[in-house]
């Protein structure tokens, strides 16, 4: 007694990206770093200002680092002169 198998092989090519969706989306990809945000450089005064409102948290727990604070933004502040 013989047996007859059959197998169909089928060949799925993987699916091609169109050349019209690879441009748009190279398009977008600009189009949107224009409207990302530029990163804000805060001022001496600004990075002062923040250190010494930590300062004036710590000054009942704290005083002597609080002074250490109120001079170190002081100093830094002072950089721009």
């Amino acid at each position: 007694m013989s047996t007859t198998s059959n197998v169909d092989v089928l060949h799925v090519h993987p699916p091609v990206m169109p050349r019209g969706s690879v441009l748009a989306a190279a398009a977008f990809s600009r189009l949107a770093g224009f409207f990302r945000e530029l990163p804000h450089h805060r001022s001496r005064g600004e990075e002062a200002a923040e250190v010494r409102e930590m300062a004036y948290h710590l000054q009942n727990t704290d005083p002597g680092f609080a002074a250490d604070l109120f001079a170190a933004a002081a100093r830094h502040e002072s950089l721009d002169d």
